[in-house]
């Protein structure tokens, strides 16, 4: 485990590095693009990668918490994003860092995945769905960073369709502090090592991209709907697209079946928007979704 100087050290420096290289305006980028895919121009290769290093350095600060080493981390986004800018196509119509993220987020999340300590053993895809989406699961529902009581820990397990028993757990190694960077730092002790790393909040580049991600996540969605029949899509959207979901009671109710049926039919659909989306990102050339969320909103891709 990296300690808090190497840690904070390194994103020190490596954020100077980053920030050496300004933005690219979506004209240059394109060119740059062009010529990385028409005539593998390493030079404009390595302005696209170096252009995009503070998107990789600032997601994978987000991942600290982790306790693995920060620069394995960075590397790791790095990987992702030279992987991104390899299979960067220009003509797609978006923008280079709304593609990359994909990219970053993958590789940094199976890095995690793998090495962190925290998800060795029990239901991988089960820790999976936790590690990633508990904590914004309680902001969503309003539920604060504490220890949930029983209706609550149930209301997050139904939401992502794990156990309690799984919740609890998850909830328990969250509660577990990285010792190196929890510890009291500065001169009153009023914070701890973990502040002085990556800035949670969203850069200006991280919310055009997100904005980007936003638009394309619906996109996909719009277009699996289309695959799904009027009873299919009426049933899929009532029970995983509204931040109320309709009971399966009331649904076999509406249609004159029994809730087995129903289900069976929401079972069936979210295969199908499931295949269609995979298929419809491979295609783009895009990293496959980690998870499809139960309850999707505006559906969960990393």
């Amino acid at each position: 485990m990296a300690s808090y100087n190497e840690s904070t050290e390194f994103l020190r420096t490596f954020t100077a590095q980053a920030n050496r290289y300004p933005m690219l305006l979506p004209e240059q980028e394109a060119q740059l693009a062009r010529d990385w895919t028409e005539r593998q121009d390493r030079r404009a290769f390595d302005q696209l990668v170096r252009s995009h290093m503070r998107l990789a350095v600032k997601v994978a600060g987000k991942y600290a918490r982790s306790g693995l080493p920060v620069a394995d981390l960075v590397s790791e986004a790095n990987i992702g994003l030279i992987k991104a800018v390899q299979r960067f196509d220009p003509t797609r119509g978006f923008r280079l860092a709304t593609y990359a993220l994909w990219w970053i987020r993958a590789e940094v999340q199976s890095f995690v995945l793998h090495n962190w300590s925290m998800l060795k053993g029990g239901n991988t895809a089960t820790l999976k769905r936790l590690f990633f989406n508990l904590r914004q699961t309680q902001r969503r529902l309003g539920i604060h960073d504490r220890v949930m009581s029983d209706a609550e820990a149930q209301q997050v397990a139904a939401t992502l369709d794990v156990s309690i028993e799984d919740v609890r757990e998850m909830e328990h190694r969250f509660a577990t502090p990285v010792a190196s960077l929890n510890v009291p730092v500065g001169d009153d002790g009023d914070h701890e090592a973990i502040d002085l790393l990556a800035d949670e909040r969203e850069s200006v580049e991280e919310l055009l991209v997100d904005q980007s991600e936003l638009k394309a996540r619906r996109a996909l969605m719009k277009d699996a709907l289309t695959q799904l029949g009027e009873r299919e899509r009426h049933v899929f959207a009532a029970r995983n697209l509204s931040d109320h979901p309709v009971t399966l009671e009331t649904l076999a109710r509406h249609y004159g079946v029994s809730k087995e049926r129903i289900r069976q039919i929401e079972s069936g659909a979210y295969k199908k928007v499931v295949r269609r989306v995979r298929a419809q990102a491979e295609a783009a050339t895009l990293p496959p979704p980690m998870a499809l969320g139960r309850r999707m909103g505006v559906m969960a891709m990393a």
